[in-house]
């Protein structure tokens, strides 16, 4: 187990209680209008506590969740509950959605991409343009700012995940960036959308 999958373990009920005191909708505000509708196949990769999963889930979405860390992917689907189907799984391989033999119209990684090695990127974005629908759309936030309590990351930037994203055929049609919502000084937030066609940017 890694550094990193290893905090999220130990720290899992009360990284839980920070991830479900905050609302979907403040969260991701800055891309709901890529929110998707109804009936949707929805992949959320790194789902933690179930917060995102849960909504899709309501929302009326075919979800299925991923959480490599055993104790948070435990509370999490004790959040969701059985409609979604959660799998311990994890870029950049994810071998056990490849498996489902389905393509998603949403697939979210939120919080996620710092801790991807530089040199895992491009082979994670294959696997997820894979498992992007035609039309569907690849929703990565991006985290400026270091971690203080161990956590392993990487620096990321929209112009590294765009020049990636271009070598596997997708491209950035939204660019949004956002405040900390648990307040952090140090921490901001740019949220990126892919499509494997180019729409006009937002």
């Amino acid at each position: 187990m890694s550094i990193t999958s290893s905090f999220y373990d130990k720290n899992a009920v009360e990284l839980a209680k920070q991830y479900d005191g905050l609302c979907f909708e403040s969260v991701h505000q800055s891309w709901k209008c890529y929110w998707p509708q109804s009936g949707s196949n929805v992949l959320d990769i790194g789902a933690g506590s179930g917060r995102d999963a849960k909504w899709f889930d309501l929302l009326g979405c075919d979800v299925v969740a991923v959480e490599p860390a055993n104790a948070l992917r435990e509370l999490g689907m004790r959040n969701t509950g059985s409609s979604v189907s959660w799998f311990d799984d994890g870029l950049p391989l994810l071998n056990a959605v490849k498996s489902l033999s389905l393509q998603f119209q949403l697939i979210v990684v939120s919080a996620v991409w710092m801790h991807i090695p530089t040199n895992q990127r491009q082979p994670a974005l294959l696997v997820l343009d894979e498992l992007l629908s035609p039309e569907g759309k690849l929703v990565i936030t991006l985290r400026d700012g270091a971690f203080s309590d161990g956590r392993e990351s990487y620096g990321v930037s929209v112009e590294e995940l765009e020049a990636i994203a271009a070598d596997v055929g997708l491209v950035v049609c939204h660019i949004s960036e956002s405040k900390d919502v648990l307040a952090r000084d140090a921490v901001h937030w740019k949220t990126v959308v892919l499509k494997k066609a180019c729409i006009e940017r937002k």
